[in-house]
């Protein structure tokens, strides 16, 4: 007769076959891709975003389900951090097996979202990739830079970033980069859709929903 241990072992080891995964994972599903709008808002923003809770504390932006769907499920051992001594209104979320994201508001004298454009407009060969969108009404510049690969201290490092006109003359960025093999649990290394579902989450979490 088998023994309890045996029946539970090999109880488990039915359910695995069928594919279900024993997983301290925080997500049920893998997180769906941003909702964007295949064209940029004009400006003036109509519906600006405040950022006075993120001015607040920029490293709770983000709920700890949200940086188990941009990073690392569970997310234990990403690490939270301010990421730029010279710009408080900013943080940084990384592990090195999936990557970084850091989050921060622009310094102003690079102006709103509509200079970043008309610079682009100047100097199109500083990006390897440039696409213009709209996330909840507000207008998005998703961007790689060209060249669109680092070496860095013997590490190849890829980034994507997405700049965020939050209202006519403030612009959040986002950067999701990703050194060597590093891999995000959901993305893999599409660090583009990371970043542009980051700046969805942020846009939700600002405005209370």
């Amino acid at each position: 007769m088998p023994t309890a241990l045996g029946v539970a072992v090999l109880a488990a080891s039915l359910v695995a076959g069928c594919g279900v995964l024993w997983s301290d994972q925080v997500l049920d599903s893998p997180p769906a891709p941003a909702r964007v709008e295949w064209t940029i808002q004009a400006l003036p923003v109509r519906d600006p975003l405040g950022l006075a809770a993120f001015r607040s504390n920029p490293c709770r932006v983000l709920k700890n389900e949200q940086v188990a769907a941009l990073l690392m499920d569970p997310p234990d051992e990403v690490k939270t951090s301010n990421s730029d001594p010279n710009n408080l209104n900013s943080c940084e979320w990384s592990y090195y097996k999936a990557g970084s994201l850091t989050i921060a508001i622009l310094p102003a004298d690079l102006g709103g979202i509509d200079k970043r454009i008309t610079t682009h407009r100047k100097s199109p060969d500083r990006y390897a990739q440039w696409r213009e969108f709209s996330i909840d009404g507000l207008p998005v510049i998703e961007y790689v830079t060209n060249p669109p690969v680092f070496e860095y201290n013997g590490h190849q490092r890829r980034a994507c970033s997405v700049d965020l006109g939050v209202n006519d003359t403030e612009v959040l960025n986002f950067e999701y980069g990703q050194v060597d093999e590093a891999k995000s649990t959901y993305w893999g290394t599409d660090r583009c859709a990371a970043a542009l579902k980051a700046a969805e989450f942020v846009i939700a979490n600002l405005r209370g929903r």
